[in-house]
């Protein structure tokens, strides 16, 4: 890869979608790869077959996305979904998995960071032998299911302290911004200066606080810890895409932006070109070095 890529998000459909929809997202935003949510992308018409159409496409995975979650409830089957999703990574080119981190009903940072690396290490072992990254998201209670806060990911220092403890080339950070941002975190001053050095790959989307009260306008509403947030048109919201896209350039990223807009089926299309298009104006300005003239090409 030559320089920073778009690619857009399975994370946008529903499980009886199938992959055509992220093929349309994929042609709004002029760019030849997706992140394939697994096992969500593949039910609808199997792993084959979606597979096929995606390659008839001309699109590529960037990612392997899987809704796992290694700690808390539910790890055991989280460790078979990420083997699968490795599995699938290789064989696909990708060499890329995402995760995430879960919750539990205690804040209690170092034991699940000592819990988490356990559960992790046959996991690794696996992506090792397929040249694949583990990339863990950076998550804020999106779902009201950690209310005391106990997902170390929404800290980074623990987030961090983590990475340190595995120290592995085969697990970095997904980096997503606006999810730092809703966890009540500055993802260009507190955030990135401690967490650049693990960063392999990043998710793109824009937010802005607002109250309860007021109408989403065709946008996807979160709320975390009784603050709210909508999300936006790249570029309206409160995220600062050209410092961010400076740290990752400097720092010497040069993978995959992911756009994942979060917003209403009926704008989604419209948003993600719109998106697209801004973000590649971001990237030359911001890290022209980082540009893909590859990617640019696809614009038309």
């Amino acid at each position: 890869m030559r320089g920073m890529s778009i690619a857009v998000s399975g994370t946008e459909f529903t499980d009886t979608d199938g992959v055509d929809g992220l093929i349309e997202m994929a042609r709004s935003a002029q760019c030849d790869a997706v992140e394939f949510w697994y096992p969500k992308n593949a039910l609808r018409d199997g792993v084959n077959a979606a597979l096929r159409k995606l390659d008839r496409a001309g699109l590529r995975i960037a990612c392997v996305s899987t809704p796992s979650q290694l700690y808390g409830a539910g790890g055991a089957e989280a460790v078979s979904l990420l083997h699968e999703a490795i599995t699938l990574a290789a064989r696909t080119g990708s060499n890329r998995v995402n995760t995430y981190f879960g919750h539990a009903p205690l804040v209690d940072d170092q034991r699940a960071i000592a819990a988490y690396a356990e559960a992790l290490a046959p996991v690794l072992d696996h992506a090792a032998a397929e040249d694949v990254v583990v990339v863990l998201e950076n998550e804020f209670d999106a779902f009201g299911w950690d209310p005391l806060g106990s997902d170390i990911s929404r800290r980074p220092t623990a987030l961090a302290a983590l990475f340190a403890r595995v120290d592995s080339p085969w697990f970095g950070l997904n980096f997503d911004a606006a999810n730092f941002l809703c966890a009540d975190v500055s993802p260009t001053r507190e955030a990135l200066p401690l967490l650049l050095p693990w960063v392999r790959y990043a998710h793109v989307k824009d937010v802005r606080r607002t109250s309860l009260e007021s109408p989403a306008d065709g946008w996807i509403r979160y709320t975390d810890h009784d603050r709210a947030y909508d999300t936006a048109p790249l570029g309206a919201g409160e995220l600062d895409w050209p410092a961010i896209v400076t740290s990752l350039a400097a720092a010497g990223y040069d993978g995959y932006l992911t756009l994942e807009p979060h917003c209403v089926p009926s704008i989604l299309l419209a948003e993600t070109a719109r998106a697209a298009n801004h973000l590649r104006d971001v990237i030359k300005l911001a890290a022209p070095s980082h540009h893909d003239p590859e990617d640019s090409s696809h614009r038309g």
